[in-house]
């Protein structure tokens, strides 16, 4: 038996109702995962956690200050006697822990680790890195960039990207002459442009529309209301919908024929485009940092992140059905091939293993 034991972080919701792109990756790696009937997952009391995965509900208590919340976890996990620990992204919370348990304790990045903002943080940021047992990344870009920011952390690092179940992906033969736009209602991710570009290009495609499906769409208020107002000329030829489920997205990717990905900064993988290659959608991206390693050649990219580029890049797959379709194949094989969970639940597995071995 090997317990294993990860700490979500908190403003989290591991069920399907609100579930971040953090709690998918976690959930699919647990559930195939050789370990699977022995992990315990900790994060915010919620009602409805993902079936068939222990769930704990982080303890509380009068105060909410690091430390004493940080004892209160500790005490929890010491009850538990787990073999490894996990803690997903936040550097603070593994570094504690690791401190103070004999269990490896890695940290699982799904996020660039900012800049730090003066030496002093510099050096304390530093410093927090050496108890950990392990780092992991998403993909090998988010390693490299790592290394740029932190040259003298020496952690061991391993590289465990996001994955898919596959099998549960059917992607539609024939397609709906869809635009999809997935991703957090947020300037980074290039939403606005997106949309300018669609509203454009689809008045001349009156048998052409477009589905928007966004998230964190309280952070920006005014976004949102720019990406609603662009929108609203196409009338019918829109469609904008906000807090969907998981299965919402996974569904109109398997129909819509092609998803536009045009995030400004440089994503630690891109779990959005592999969604889109996993549903067969035909996909136009930035192509920044991990963008490319999930789609490889099989990717309309754009040069710059405008709404005339990505207007160009829309109205070319739309005229041209042929390079459509072949995106669209050889995108969906990519993701079979490379991005499939159970290859990277073996990986992660594998990294577990050994971190107890030593």
């Amino acid at each position: 038996m090997t317990k294993v034991v990860i700490v979500n972080p908190r403003a989290m919701y591991f069920g399907d109702r609100h579930a971040t792109s953090i709690d998918l990756t976690v959930r699919d790696l647990i559930l195939h995962s050789r370990f699977r009937d022995d992990v315990t997952v900790i994060g915010d009391p919620i009602d409805l956690p993902f079936d068939g995965i222990a769930y704990v509900a982080r303890p509380m208590g009068h105060s909410d200050r690091f430390f004493f919340r940080m004892r209160r976890l500790l005490a929890t996990i010491r009850a538990m006697a787990p073999d490894v620990v996990s803690v997903q992204e936040h550097l603070g919370t593994a570094s504690y822990l690791a401190k103070h348990l004999k269990a490896p304790v890695v940290l699982h990045l799904h996020n660039p680790i900012r800049q730090p903002k003066n030496p002093i943080e510099r050096r304390w940021r530093g410093n927090a890195f050496v108890p950990l047992s392990g780092l992991i990344f998403v993909s090998r870009d988010h390693e490299r960039s790592f290394r740029d920011t932190w040259p003298s952390v020496t952690t061991p690092r391993f590289v465990v990207p996001n994955g898919l179940d596959l099998a549960q992906w059917h992607p539609a033969a024939s397609r709906e002459k869809v635009v999809l736009v997935v991703g957090r209602a947020v300037p980074e991710k290039g939403i606005l442009e997106a949309a300018e570009a669609l509203a454009a290009t689809l008045p001349r495609h009156p048998d052409w529309r477009t589905v928007f499906i966004l998230s964190a769409v309280t952070s920006h208020p005014d976004y949102v209301a720019d990406i609603h107002r662009v929108l609203a000329p196409l009338g019918q030829q829109a469609e904008l919908l906000t807090g969907q489920p998981f299965t919402v997205v996974r569904d109109w990717s398997e129909k819509a024929a092609i998803a536009v990905v045009s995030s400004h900064i440089r994503e630690t993988f891109g779990r959005t485009a592999l969604e889109a290659h996993a549903g067969g959608a035909a996909v136009i991206s930035s192509g920044n940092g991990g963008l490319r390693e999930v789609s490889g050649e099989h990717a309309l990219y754009l040069e710059r992140i405008g709404a005339p580029e990505i207007a160009q890049a829309v109205e070319r797959l739309i005229r041209d059905e042929g390079e459509r379709q072949h995106l669209a194949a050889a995108g969906h094989a990519r993701a079979v091939a490379q991005f499939d969970i159970r290859a990277t639940a073996a990986v992660h597995d594998a990294m577990i293993k050994g971190l107890i071995s030593q």
